[in-house]
């Protein structure tokens, strides 16, 4: 199966949070740290990603996995807000690109039950901006070990249960989803 998802610029995004700078946040004169005094609700770029996803079932297991490639387009004439209202100039910004692949096995336990253990894996490639990587940008690597559970609660409700486990040093260390999907 093949997947196809646009990501737009919704929210407020990075660049329009003031930062604790009160002039500049770079350079031998920054003025602040350059965080944020507000969390942004969005990643303040648009985003193409494409995936393929294969099944293979062998009863009463399904093996599945899947590869994405998610490209963000760069912004130019960006600007960072800092104190007193003013912004500061931050060029064209290029967010790295990130190749993200998950593999697993899904067994059935029996009419309603059904248990998964996977992984999923991203790489996230290094910040630009005017065209040179960002100091303190690193590829980075996040893979997690997912356990997850669905129980069937009728033929139109089922919750899923999953538990992730943080591999690599910038994963969380555990994760928890419940999702409660309703067919109509």
């Amino acid at each position: 199966m093949g997947g196809l998802r646009l990501k737009t610029r919704t929210g407020k995004d990075p660049f329009d949070v003031v930062t604790d700078c009160v002039t500049r946040c770079v350079g031998p004169d920054a003025t602040g740290t350059g965080l944020p005094l507000q969390l942004p609700t969005g990643s303040g770029f648009y985003a193409l990603q494409p995936s393929l996803t294969w099944l293979y079932p062998s009863d009463p297991a399904i093996l599945f996995g899947s590869v994405s490639y998610l490209h963000n387009f760069r912004r130019s004439n960006v600007m960072r807000q800092v104190l007193n209202g003013q912004s500061e100039p931050l060029g064209t910004v290029a967010p790295g690109a990130v190749f993200g692949f998950n593999f697993g096995l899904g067994l059935a336990l029996n009419d309603k039950l059904a248990m998964s253990l996977g992984y999923d894996h991203s790489s996230i490639a290094r910040t630009r901006q005017n065209g040179q990587a960002v100091p303190g940008s690193v590829r980075t690597q996040l893979g997690t070990l997912l356990l997850g559970m669905s129980y069937r609660l009728s033929d139109r409700r089922t919750v899923n249960v999953a538990v992730g486990a943080g591999l690599t040093r910038d994963t969380p260390d555990v994760q928890l989803s419940v999702r409660l999907p309703v067919s109509f």
